[in-house]
């Protein structure tokens, strides 16, 4: 849609919400009202970036209805299928464009992005290639071409395509954060920084670059050389308050406490609810003992985020390390109750609860937690997974997982969980019994099963029954 992003620079968003405001209107009071190919296209675009999908599917329709021998408004409804996860739907729309339009540089594009939301990243780079081979100076599948290479770990070529990118759009820059976490995925921190180091050097006014370069050297924990990025950062844009905050990390992580906290001060500077920054600067007083501080700033983090991890565990060290055990777990138990918590509160708290007296206290906080995540399959595979380290913990595991057996929203999944915990447990008749179970239930589900831990797929008889249940 090359036409339609050149028609966007013609409106500013003052304009672009009254047109959509207008075709909205249109919509609610089911009156006709004529729009040219060009505004139907842009609201449709604007529709769907703003996940506004009702109105998005009118927009494309009526652009397939009025122009029926346009091929925009067939690859927006792919976009906005793709965006509200109708994956087979879009695909289906995608082969019925293929036969009926020529091959399209956008064409490949959008069918490249929808295999990568469907998980399917290896297909993506030969669209990228047929892409780039009909239209070599886009800057957009220059950049997205550049991102596959370098997943590919080829980072050369990879760099070359992003660098024009740059070069011929400096919009690509807001989407430089997308290669960090390639990077990140692909576990290269080493050829990160030389990527973004190359970055900053050909383009050294781009504050984004500085920024993932930053980030880049924060993973290879050389925090000196990350501290001066930032500072780049800061020099192109005082009102960074990220990269205040980032700065303030490196200190802490350089145990540089005090220059720590002024660096988290001046990211409440710019952002005075930044409850992390709070958090931060209370991480540091405990560091230094200054418990009374520590606990003003984890108190003040929690007054604005109350599920606020970070702060809450340091509530607790600063009360245990002070001797109030009796306050650290009435605040504890506080923390579970009041206020509905992610998982990631719980494996925080677990190592506080690992002595065999405490494995009562911690059922009960187990219990807490699980009444209020909505994702309970995802709970209970990163429970089982943090069971599966230690005697007492799989034991613990094993008598929390029994109590949802029965349960039908997860009957697939618990039979592979106490599995583990059996097997790990030197129990193979009980490991043996729910593993049967699960494959006929589920055999799919054996992939999440054998990554709960590396010492299940050495078991034989895991080998055994894996193979006599696979399905014909």
């Amino acid at each position: 849609m090359e036409e339609n992003d050149d028609f966007n620079n013609d409106y500013n968003d003052n304009e672009i919400d009254e047109l959509v405001n207008q075709f909205k209107e249109a919509v609610d009071v089911k009156s006709p009202r004529f729009f040219d190919s060009d505004d139907l296209e842009l609201i449709a675009d604007e529709l769907i970036a703003r996940f506004e999908f009702f109105y998005a599917n009118e927009a494309v329709e009526l652009g397939i209805r009025l122009y029926p021998k346009s091929f925009a408004f067939r690859i927006l409804k792919v976009k906005k299928l793709i965006m509200e996860l109708k994956l087979e739907t879009a695909s289906k729309e995608l082969d019925k464009i293929e036969d009926e339009f020529p091959p399209s540089a956008e064409f490949y594009l959008e069918k490249a992005f929808f295999f990568k939301i469907s998980g399917k990243d290896d297909a993506a780079l030969p669209l990228l290639q047929k892409a780039y081979e009909m239209e070599p100076e886009n800057p957009e599948i220059n950049f997205m071409l550049g991102g596959e290479y370098v997943k590919n770990l080829q980072f050369k070529k990879g760099l070359q395509l992003v660098i024009y990118a740059l070069e011929e759009d400096d919009v690509m820059e807001e989407q430089l954060f997308t290669i960090s976490y390639i990077f990140e995925d692909i576990s290269r921190p080493d050829a990160a920084v030389d990527f973004f180091r190359a970055l900053t050097d050909q383009f050294p006014l781009s504050k984004a670059s500085w920024f993932a370069l930053g980030l880049s050297l924060g993973w290879q924990k050389e925090f000196e050389e990350c501290i001066e990025a930032y500072m780049n950062v800061i020099s192109l844009d005082e009102e960074s308050s990220t990269a205040y905050f980032n700065i303030g990390n490196a200190y802490y992580d350089l145990q540089k406490y005090e220059e720590a906290i002024h660096y988290y001060q001046e990211t409440l500077r710019w952002d005075e609810n930044d409850f992390h920054a709070m958090s931060g600067i209370g991480d540091c007083y405990l560091e230094l003992e200054q418990y009374d501080a520590a606990l003003n700033y984890y108190h003040q983090a929690l007054d604005i985020e109350p599920n606020t991890v970070d702060a809450i565990m340091g509530c607790i060290t600063v009360l245990r390390d002070t001797g109030r055990e009796s306050e650290a777990e009435a605040f504890i138990k506080k923390s579970f109750t009041l206020n509905p918590q992610s998982f990631e509160l719980l494996f925080g708290i677990l190592p506080y609860f690992q002595e065999e007296e405490q494995i009562e206290k911690l059922k009960e906080l187990v219990r807490l937690t699980i009444e209020q995540v909505d994702n309970k399959e995802d709970f209970f595979r990163y429970f089982t997974s943090y069971c599966c380290a230690t005697a007492d913990l799989r034991k613990m595991g094993i008598d929390i997982l029994e109590e949802y057996l029965d349960n039908e929203d997860l009957a697939y999944a618990i039979p592979y969980f106490l599995s583990a915990l059996h097997y790990l447990s030197g129990n193979s008749i009980k490991g043996h019994e729910y593993l049967q179970n699960a494959l006929l239930i589920n055999y799919n589900g054996y992939r999440v099963f054998l990554a709960l831990s590396p010492e299940l797929g050495k078991i034989e008889e895991v080998q055994r029954l894996i193979e006599i249940y696979r399905p014909n």
